[in-house]
């Protein structure tokens, strides 16, 4: 039986904006390759403030007589130790919760430090002064700590452009291969690649609202791109269509768990999910079981099974995000896990 489909990007194409990629196994890679960023990123600036915290004990032990530096020593400590752990962090959950304890650190010294300014008739511009040459005397190594983020951010977000560009040419050279007009779809991509000297010179130039625009004008190109290949009508047999599904049901069930694994990491109650992810483990098996042994129609039966499984979970998901119980990357990352399971069901009920 021959029936029409769309055959979507989604999985790839919908992955080329400048927040969090959307988030299935495929895209682990691309996910560390963005951690890798934000640890040299947190690396650089905890390192200036580690450098102002000791001119401000410095500061406040020369007019204090050394009586006021007690707290602001323990909470620089404090500082130190959560520093000392970024580079063992693998997660945006790990950092998000590590740059959320180092601000309320940060936000505690501040507040010890006007105590402290106080009591003891501190001048600010003095202590900003001290500041200031603290941060001089340590100019080398801060400006190393930069330049490896900024080397690290270029090479990083062309190795993502250039993973990303490479799975949609690996998609439109398979529909090629199979007969099908991909000259519209092609020219969109080879705009869309052309936009990587572009984005490697902002980055050169470490102008964020550069590579902002040059970010934004990709997204733009590859929402066009993802249009044209939705577009296209693609006859394929029905073992196509079911093993193809399988596929995806393995992908998203697979990060299903990560990112469940995620959430309870924050201390929030997964029971929920994890019922949902449960039931959805099942009913892939089934079809995969079904289909090994060519019972399509039973395997068919069960990925419907499998698409109820993705609406439930979506429902989760969006109760979640607007609840208001996430925030930050973690809303971002859900957030964009549901969209793209809305676009998988929406697929799935025209395919199967």
């Amino acid at each position: 039986m021959m029936k029409k489909i769309l055959i979507t990007l989604v999985f790839i194409l919908a992955i080329f904006s400048t927040g969090v990629s959307v988030a299935f196994a495929a895209d682990f890679p691309v996910l560390e390759k963005q951690v890798e960023t934000r640890q040299t990123h947190l690396e650089w600036i905890t390192a200036i403030q580690e450098t102002s915290m000791e001119a401000v004990i410095g500061y406040v032990g020369g007019i204090s007589n050394d009586t006021g530096t007690s707290e602001l020593t323990s909470l620089r400590n404090d500082f130190n130790d959560q520093t000392e752990k970024i580079e063992t962090l693998t997660t945006h959950v790990a950092l998000n919760n590590a740059h959320r304890q180092l601000r309320q650190i940060t936000t505690d010294f501040r507040i010890e430090t006007r105590k402290q300014m106080s009591e003891h008739n501190g001048k600010y511009l003095a202590l900003l002064s001290s500041i200031k040459t603290a941060l001089d005397e340590n100019k080398e190594k801060l400006d190393n700590l930069k330049s490896t983020y900024w080397e690290t951010r270029k090479d990083n977000a062309l190795e993502i452009f250039d993973i990303r560009t490479g799975r949609a040419q690996n998609i439109l050279d398979t529909l090629k291969e199979n007969g099908y007009d991909t000259v519209e779809a092609q020219a969109k991509l080879n705009k869309i690649e052309g936009k990587r000297s572009e984005l490697e010179g902002a980055l050169n130039d470490r102008d964020n609202i550069k590579i902002l625009q040059v970010h934004l004008e990709i997204l733009d190109l590859s929402k066009e791109l993802r249009k044209i290949v939705r577009d296209l009508q693609v006859e394929i047999p029905q073992e196509m269509r079911v093993k193809f599904w399988i596929n995806v049901g393995d992908r998203v069930v697979e990060r299903t768990d990560t990112i469940i694994s995620e959430l309870e990491t924050l201390g929030i109650d997964v029971t929920g999910l994890r019922g949902i992810h449960s039931k959805a483990e099942t009913d892939l098996k089934k079809a995969q079981d079904e289909f090994n042994v060519g019972n399509l129609e039973e395997a068919i039966d069960a990925l419907k099974d499998l698409k109820t499984d993705f609406i439930e979970l979506r429902k989760a998901y969006e109760e979640l995000v607007f609840g208001g119980v996430l925030s930050g990357d973690m809303k971002v990352k859900v957030e964009s896990t549901s969209a793209v399971l809305s676009d998988t069901i929406k697929d799935m009920e025209e395919s199967i």
